[in-house]
């Protein structure tokens, strides 16, 4: 028997004669808007504690509890219908809103960038030359690969 789900992401697919095509083709256009520019407000493990809009999406943590038991790193939306859980894929990258950094699954694991100072101190000091540092981790903050100073 053939998958009727998608291969990366498990989107649902539509099957000949399939009957309530549209629950199917609503679920799967969910799922896509929960991954078109993927942002997450927070990382937890703890469903219950959180009051979701529709639409909202979290990281689930590493040792999540309750409804969210064995889906930990995936990424959980909410919508009317419950959560909705998506598998990141390899290189895959969201933003944490809440924190306003990027996280990045690799080898089956998210990533947070640290956070990357601007030089000081020294006994030799260039100028230009920390003017340019300054300026290439300012071009890596606000293209998201590094996370915002707050």
């Amino acid at each position: 028997m053939t998958t009727l789900e998608t291969s990366r992401f498990g989107l649902p697919l539509l099957a000949v004669g399939q009957a309530h095509k549209e629950l199917f083709h609503n679920d799967a256009l969910l799922l896509l808007d929960f991954l078109i520019n993927p942002v997450v407000k927070a990382v937890t493990n703890d469903p219950d504690i959180l009051q979701p809009v529709e639409g909202d999406c979290w990281l689930v943590g590493t040792a999540p509890v309750s409804g969210w038991s064995g889906k930990a790193g995936r990424i959980a939306g909410w919508s009317g219908g419950g959560w909705h859980f998506i598998k990141p894929q390899e290189s895959m990258r969201i933003i944490i809103s809440g924190s306003n950094s990027p996280a990045i699954y690799r080898n089956a694991v998210w990533h947070f960038p640290s956070q990357i100072d601007a030089p000081t101190g020294g006994t030799t000091i260039d100028p230009e030359a920390r003017l340019a540092i300054d300026s290439i981790l300012d071009l890596l903050r606000r293209a998201g690969i590094l996370p915002q100073i707050i």
